[in-house]
Protein backbone atom coordinates (compact mmCIF):
# COMPACT_ATOMS: atom_id res chain seq x y z
CA UNK A 1 0.00 0.00 0.00
CA UNK A 2 3.02 2.27 0.05
CA UNK A 3 2.22 4.93 -2.54
CA UNK A 4 3.39 8.14 -0.92
CA UNK A 5 1.15 10.15 1.31
CA UNK A 6 -0.62 13.17 -0.16
CA UNK A 7 -1.27 16.36 1.78
CA UNK A 8 -4.90 17.08 0.93
CA UNK A 9 -6.73 15.63 3.90
CA UNK A 10 -8.58 18.70 5.12
CA UNK A 11 -11.88 16.79 5.13
CA UNK A 12 -10.52 14.25 7.59
CA UNK A 13 -8.87 16.91 9.75
CA UNK A 14 -12.03 19.00 9.86
CA UNK A 15 -14.19 16.05 10.89
CA UNK A 16 -11.82 15.40 13.78
CA UNK A 17 -13.28 18.50 15.42
CA UNK A 18 -16.83 17.17 15.00
CA UNK A 19 -15.72 13.78 16.32
CA UNK A 20 -14.05 15.37 19.34
CA UNK A 21 -17.23 17.31 20.17
CA UNK A 22 -19.32 14.15 19.79
CA UNK A 23 -17.00 12.35 22.22
CA UNK A 24 -17.60 15.11 24.76
CA UNK A 25 -21.33 14.81 24.12
CA UNK A 26 -21.12 11.08 24.72
CA UNK A 27 -19.61 11.72 28.16
CA UNK A 28 -21.83 14.65 29.19
CA UNK A 29 -25.28 13.74 27.75
CA UNK A 30 -26.15 17.28 26.56
CA UNK A 31 -29.86 16.63 25.92
CA UNK A 32 -30.60 14.59 29.04
CA UNK A 33 -32.23 17.51 30.89
CA UNK A 34 -34.66 18.04 28.02
CA UNK A 35 -35.45 14.72 26.35
CA UNK A 36 -34.13 11.30 27.38
CA UNK A 37 -34.91 9.70 24.02
CA UNK A 38 -33.17 12.46 22.04
CA UNK A 39 -30.13 12.23 24.28
CA UNK A 40 -29.98 8.45 23.90
CA UNK A 41 -30.19 8.79 20.12
CA UNK A 42 -27.38 11.34 20.07
CA UNK A 43 -25.00 9.78 22.58
CA UNK A 44 -25.66 6.05 22.16
CA UNK A 45 -26.19 5.87 18.40
CA UNK A 46 -25.13 8.95 16.40
CA UNK A 47 -21.92 9.57 18.36
CA UNK A 48 -20.82 5.97 17.78
CA UNK A 49 -19.25 7.11 14.49
CA UNK A 50 -16.43 8.85 16.35
CA UNK A 51 -14.12 6.05 17.50
CA UNK A 52 -14.45 4.04 14.25
CA UNK A 53 -13.51 7.24 12.41
CA UNK A 54 -10.32 7.55 14.47
CA UNK A 55 -9.55 3.86 13.89
CA UNK A 56 -10.02 4.30 10.15
CA UNK A 57 -7.73 7.34 10.08
CA UNK A 58 -5.07 5.26 11.79
CA UNK A 59 -5.46 2.38 9.34
CA UNK A 60 -5.58 4.72 6.34
CA UNK A 61 -2.30 6.43 7.12
CA UNK A 62 -0.48 3.49 8.72
CA UNK A 63 -1.01 1.07 5.85
CA UNK A 64 0.19 3.61 3.31
CA UNK A 65 3.61 3.06 4.89
CA UNK A 66 3.49 -0.72 4.47
CA UNK A 67 5.24 -2.05 1.40
CA UNK A 68 7.36 -5.03 0.40
CA UNK A 69 10.34 -4.33 2.66
CA UNK A 70 9.72 -6.39 5.81
CA UNK A 71 12.34 -4.53 7.84
CA UNK A 72 10.81 -1.13 7.04
CA UNK A 73 7.35 -2.49 7.78
CA UNK A 74 8.38 -3.69 11.21
CA UNK A 75 10.14 -0.38 11.83
CA UNK A 76 6.94 1.52 10.93
CA UNK A 77 4.93 -0.67 13.29
CA UNK A 78 7.36 -0.20 16.16
CA UNK A 79 7.48 3.57 15.69
CA UNK A 80 3.69 3.70 15.71
CA UNK A 81 3.45 1.60 18.87
CA UNK A 82 6.18 3.57 20.66
CA UNK A 83 4.49 6.89 19.87
CA UNK A 84 1.08 5.70 21.09
CA UNK A 85 2.55 3.95 24.14
CA UNK A 86 4.23 7.18 25.25
CA UNK A 87 0.99 9.13 24.89
CA UNK A 88 -0.93 6.39 26.70
CA UNK A 89 1.58 6.27 29.55
CA UNK A 90 1.45 10.05 29.90
CA UNK A 91 -2.36 9.96 29.94
CA UNK A 92 -2.37 7.27 32.65
CA UNK A 93 -0.07 9.36 34.84
CA UNK A 94 -2.04 12.52 34.12
CA UNK A 95 -5.25 10.99 35.41
CA UNK A 96 -3.91 9.33 38.56
CA UNK A 97 -5.21 12.22 40.74
CA UNK A 98 -8.68 11.76 39.23
CA UNK A 99 -8.40 7.99 39.74
CA UNK A 100 -7.67 8.68 43.41
CA UNK A 101 -10.55 11.17 43.61
CA UNK A 102 -12.92 8.64 42.01
CA UNK A 103 -11.87 5.84 44.39
CA UNK A 104 -9.98 3.73 41.85
CA UNK A 105 -7.35 2.69 44.39
CA UNK A 106 -9.72 1.13 46.93
CA UNK A 107 -9.76 -2.23 48.67
CA UNK A 108 -10.98 -3.81 45.42
CA UNK A 109 -7.88 -2.62 43.59
CA UNK A 110 -5.39 -5.33 42.62
CA UNK A 111 -2.38 -5.79 40.36
CA UNK A 112 -4.35 -8.09 38.04
CA UNK A 113 -7.15 -5.53 37.73
CA UNK A 114 -4.58 -2.83 36.91
CA UNK A 115 -2.98 -5.01 34.22
CA UNK A 116 -6.42 -5.75 32.73
CA UNK A 117 -7.24 -2.05 32.64
CA UNK A 118 -3.91 -1.09 31.09
CA UNK A 119 -4.16 -3.77 28.40
CA UNK A 120 -7.87 -3.49 27.55
CA UNK A 121 -10.17 -1.23 29.54
CA UNK A 122 -8.09 1.87 30.16
CA UNK A 123 -7.48 3.25 33.65
CA UNK A 124 -10.15 5.89 32.97
CA UNK A 125 -13.23 5.46 30.82
CA UNK A 126 -11.85 7.13 27.67
CA UNK A 127 -8.33 5.72 27.77
CA UNK A 128 -9.37 2.30 26.44
CA UNK A 129 -8.87 3.82 22.97
CA UNK A 130 -5.08 3.69 23.22
CA UNK A 131 -4.63 -0.03 23.98
CA UNK A 132 -7.53 -0.61 21.59
CA UNK A 133 -5.89 1.07 18.61
CA UNK A 134 -2.45 -0.40 19.36
CA UNK A 135 -3.80 -3.95 19.64
CA UNK A 136 -6.03 -3.42 16.60
CA UNK A 137 -3.12 -2.27 14.44
CA UNK A 138 -0.99 -5.24 15.59
CA UNK A 139 -3.76 -7.68 14.69
CA UNK A 140 -4.31 -6.03 11.31
CA UNK A 141 -0.58 -5.97 10.58
CA UNK A 142 -0.39 -9.70 11.38
CA UNK A 143 -3.39 -10.48 9.17
CA UNK A 144 -2.28 -8.23 6.32
CA UNK A 145 1.24 -9.71 6.14
CA UNK A 146 0.00 -13.32 6.20
CA UNK A 147 -3.25 -13.32 4.26
CA UNK A 148 -4.64 -11.64 1.18
CA UNK A 149 -6.17 -8.21 1.69
CA UNK A 150 -9.68 -9.61 1.33
CA UNK A 151 -8.86 -12.52 3.64
CA UNK A 152 -7.52 -10.15 6.31
CA UNK A 153 -10.63 -7.99 6.07
CA UNK A 154 -12.90 -11.06 6.27
CA UNK A 155 -11.19 -12.21 9.48
CA UNK A 156 -11.56 -8.72 10.96
CA UNK A 157 -15.27 -8.88 10.04
CA UNK A 158 -15.60 -12.18 11.89
CA UNK A 159 -13.94 -10.64 14.94
CA UNK A 160 -16.39 -7.75 14.75
CA UNK A 161 -19.26 -10.22 14.57
CA UNK A 162 -18.00 -11.84 17.76
CA UNK A 163 -17.82 -8.39 19.32
CA UNK A 164 -21.38 -7.57 18.29
CA UNK A 165 -22.66 -10.56 20.25
CA UNK A 166 -20.90 -9.26 23.35
CA UNK A 167 -22.10 -5.72 22.80
CA UNK A 168 -25.32 -4.60 21.08
CA UNK A 169 -26.65 -8.12 20.48
CA UNK A 170 -25.78 -9.73 23.79
CA UNK A 171 -29.39 -10.84 24.31
CA UNK A 172 -28.83 -13.55 21.68
CA UNK A 173 -25.80 -14.85 23.58
CA UNK A 174 -27.88 -15.17 26.73
CA UNK A 175 -30.25 -17.50 24.91
CA UNK A 176 -27.52 -20.15 24.75
CA UNK A 177 -25.94 -21.17 28.11
CA UNK A 178 -22.83 -22.62 26.44
CA UNK A 179 -22.23 -19.47 24.38
CA UNK A 180 -22.96 -17.30 27.40
CA UNK A 181 -20.33 -19.15 29.44
CA UNK A 182 -17.75 -18.41 26.73
CA UNK A 183 -18.53 -14.71 26.83
CA UNK A 184 -18.52 -14.65 30.62
CA UNK A 185 -15.02 -16.12 30.51
CA UNK A 186 -13.97 -13.37 28.08
CA UNK A 187 -15.51 -10.72 30.33
CA UNK A 188 -13.26 -11.92 33.13
CA UNK A 189 -10.33 -10.77 30.96
CA UNK A 190 -11.85 -7.50 29.76
CA UNK A 191 -15.02 -5.60 30.58
CA UNK A 192 -16.30 -5.10 27.03
CA UNK A 193 -15.88 -6.56 23.55
CA UNK A 194 -15.56 -2.92 22.55
CA UNK A 195 -11.78 -3.27 22.49
CA UNK A 196 -8.74 -3.82 20.33
CA UNK A 197 -9.53 -7.46 19.59
CA UNK A 198 -13.12 -7.30 18.41
CA UNK A 199 -13.87 -3.64 17.66
CA UNK A 200 -10.77 -1.96 16.27
CA UNK A 201 -9.48 -4.40 13.58
CA UNK A 202 -12.36 -4.10 11.10
CA UNK A 203 -12.16 -0.30 11.00
CA UNK A 204 -8.36 -0.22 10.91
CA UNK A 205 -8.47 -2.68 7.99
CA UNK A 206 -11.25 -0.71 6.31
CA UNK A 207 -9.08 2.41 6.46
CA UNK A 208 -6.20 0.42 4.97
CA UNK A 209 -8.37 -0.93 2.15
CA UNK A 210 -9.55 2.57 1.29
CA UNK A 211 -5.92 3.71 1.19
CA UNK A 212 -5.15 0.91 -1.27
CA UNK A 213 -7.96 2.08 -3.58
CA UNK A 214 -6.71 5.67 -3.62
CA UNK A 215 -8.55 8.92 -3.03
CA UNK A 216 -11.85 9.44 -4.87
CA UNK A 217 -12.14 12.02 -7.61
CA UNK A 218 -13.40 15.35 -6.34
CA UNK A 219 -16.31 15.36 -8.79
CA UNK A 220 -17.54 11.93 -7.68
CA UNK A 221 -18.64 12.69 -4.14
CA UNK A 222 -22.38 12.32 -4.75
CA UNK A 223 -22.40 8.48 -4.54
CA UNK A 224 -20.73 8.78 -1.14
CA UNK A 225 -23.21 11.41 0.01
CA UNK A 226 -26.12 9.14 -0.96
CA UNK A 227 -24.45 6.07 0.54
CA UNK A 228 -23.69 7.81 3.81
CA UNK A 229 -27.19 9.26 4.20
CA UNK A 230 -28.73 5.85 3.44
CA UNK A 231 -26.57 3.78 5.79
CA UNK A 232 -26.48 6.43 8.50
CA UNK A 233 -30.26 6.37 8.56
CA UNK A 234 -30.27 2.56 8.63
CA UNK A 235 -27.68 2.52 11.42
CA UNK A 236 -29.76 4.91 13.52
CA UNK A 237 -32.79 2.69 12.91
CA UNK A 238 -30.77 -0.36 13.95
CA UNK A 239 -29.66 1.40 17.12
CA UNK A 240 -33.20 2.41 18.00
CA UNK A 241 -34.39 -1.19 17.55
CA UNK A 242 -31.50 -2.51 19.67
CA UNK A 243 -32.52 -0.17 22.48
CA UNK A 244 -36.26 -0.71 22.01
CA UNK A 245 -35.89 -4.47 22.48
CA UNK A 246 -33.10 -4.19 25.09
CA UNK A 247 -30.72 -6.42 23.16
CA UNK A 248 -27.52 -4.75 24.33
CA UNK A 249 -25.00 -5.30 27.09
CA UNK A 250 -23.15 -2.27 25.82
CA UNK A 251 -24.01 -0.23 22.72
CA UNK A 252 -20.83 0.80 20.92
CA UNK A 253 -21.04 -1.65 18.01
CA UNK A 254 -23.69 -1.80 15.30
CA UNK A 255 -23.75 -3.97 12.21
CA UNK A 256 -24.57 -1.10 9.84
CA UNK A 257 -21.86 1.07 11.36
CA UNK A 258 -19.39 -0.53 8.93
CA UNK A 259 -20.98 0.57 5.62
CA UNK A 260 -21.93 3.89 7.23
CA UNK A 261 -18.29 4.58 8.10
CA UNK A 262 -17.07 3.47 4.68
CA UNK A 263 -19.21 6.03 2.87
CA UNK A 264 -18.50 8.75 5.44
CA UNK A 265 -14.75 8.25 5.16
CA UNK A 266 -14.81 8.20 1.36
CA UNK A 267 -16.95 11.34 1.40
CA UNK A 268 -14.47 13.15 3.63
CA UNK A 269 -11.60 12.10 1.36
CA UNK A 270 -13.40 13.61 -1.62
CA UNK A 271 -12.92 17.08 -0.10
CA UNK A 272 -9.61 18.22 -1.55
CA UNK A 273 -8.83 20.90 0.99
CA UNK A 274 -5.30 20.98 2.38
CA UNK A 275 -4.37 19.03 5.49
CA UNK A 276 -4.40 20.93 8.75
CA UNK A 277 -1.98 19.36 11.21
CA UNK A 278 -3.07 21.82 13.88
CA UNK A 279 -6.63 20.45 13.81
CA UNK A 280 -5.32 16.89 13.76
CA UNK A 281 -3.34 17.46 16.94
CA UNK A 282 -6.09 19.53 18.54
CA UNK A 283 -8.57 16.68 18.16
CA UNK A 284 -6.30 14.30 20.04
CA UNK A 285 -5.62 16.82 22.82
CA UNK A 286 -9.36 17.38 23.28
CA UNK A 287 -9.95 13.63 23.42
CA UNK A 288 -7.31 13.13 26.10
CA UNK A 289 -8.09 16.21 28.21
CA UNK A 290 -11.89 16.53 28.18
CA UNK A 291 -12.55 14.25 31.20
CA UNK A 292 -10.31 16.53 33.26
CA UNK A 293 -12.42 19.48 32.13
CA UNK A 294 -15.57 17.62 33.19
CA UNK A 295 -14.11 17.28 36.69
CA UNK A 296 -13.04 20.95 36.73
CA UNK A 297 -16.54 22.16 35.85
CA UNK A 298 -18.03 19.94 38.55
CA UNK A 299 -15.57 21.24 41.15
CA UNK A 300 -16.31 24.83 40.14
CA UNK A 301 -20.01 24.09 40.50
CA UNK A 302 -19.51 22.77 44.03
CA UNK A 303 -17.24 25.65 45.03
CA UNK A 304 -19.58 28.35 43.73
CA UNK A 305 -22.94 26.75 44.43
CA UNK A 306 -23.71 26.80 40.72
CA UNK A 307 -24.05 23.03 40.34
CA UNK A 308 -27.76 23.22 39.37
CA UNK A 309 -26.87 25.57 36.53
CA UNK A 310 -23.52 24.40 35.18
CA UNK A 311 -23.73 20.67 35.96
CA UNK A 312 -27.32 19.58 36.35
CA UNK A 313 -28.39 21.53 33.27
CA UNK A 314 -26.95 19.05 30.80
CA UNK A 315 -26.76 21.36 27.78
CA UNK A 316 -24.95 24.15 29.66
CA UNK A 317 -22.68 21.53 31.20
CA UNK A 318 -21.82 20.15 27.75
CA UNK A 319 -21.15 23.62 26.30
CA UNK A 320 -18.91 24.64 29.21
CA UNK A 321 -16.96 21.38 29.08
CA UNK A 322 -16.55 21.71 25.31
CA UNK A 323 -15.29 25.30 25.47
CA UNK A 324 -12.97 24.55 28.37
CA UNK A 325 -11.64 21.41 26.66
CA UNK A 326 -10.68 23.34 23.54
CA UNK A 327 -9.18 26.22 25.54
CA UNK A 328 -7.11 23.88 27.72
CA UNK A 329 -6.05 21.89 24.67
CA UNK A 330 -4.86 25.00 22.81
CA UNK A 331 -2.90 26.12 25.88
CA UNK A 332 -1.37 22.64 26.26
CA UNK A 333 -0.43 22.51 22.58
CA UNK A 334 1.33 25.87 22.80
CA UNK A 335 3.17 24.80 25.94
CA UNK A 336 4.35 21.58 24.32
CA UNK A 337 5.45 23.49 21.22
CA UNK A 338 7.51 25.89 23.34
CA UNK A 339 9.16 22.99 25.14
CA UNK A 340 10.02 21.31 21.84
CA UNK A 341 11.41 24.55 20.41
CA UNK A 342 13.58 25.10 23.46
CA UNK A 343 14.84 21.52 23.28
CA UNK A 344 15.61 21.90 19.57
CA UNK A 345 17.43 25.18 20.20
CA UNK A 346 19.47 23.60 23.00
CA UNK A 347 20.44 20.65 20.82
CA UNK A 348 21.39 23.02 18.02
CA UNK A 349 23.57 25.05 20.40
CA UNK A 350 25.26 21.89 21.68
CA UNK A 351 25.90 20.79 18.11
CA UNK A 352 27.52 24.12 17.24
CA UNK A 353 29.74 23.87 20.33
CA UNK A 354 30.84 20.36 19.36
CA UNK A 355 31.79 21.57 15.89
CA UNK A 356 34.10 24.11 17.43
Amino acid sequence: MSKGIEKNYGGLDGFRMIAAILVIANHTSPLLSYDVFADMTLTRIISRVTVPFFFMCTGYFFFQKIGTDKRKNVDSLMKFLQKLAKLYAFSILLYIPINVYAGYFTNQFSASALVKDILFNGTLYHLWYFPGVMLGVCICYFLYTRFSTKGAFLISLLLYGGGLLGDSYYAFVQMNPYLDSIYQAMFSLFDFTRNGIFFAPVFVMLGGLIAARGKPDQGKCMPYVVGFILFFGLMVTEGLLVHEFHLFRHDSMYLLLIPCMYFLFRLLLSFRSRSKKYLRNLGMYVYVLHPMCIVIIRLVGKATGLTPLIVENSLIHFLLVTVLSFVVSVIAMRAVKKIKNRKAARLHTQGELLKR
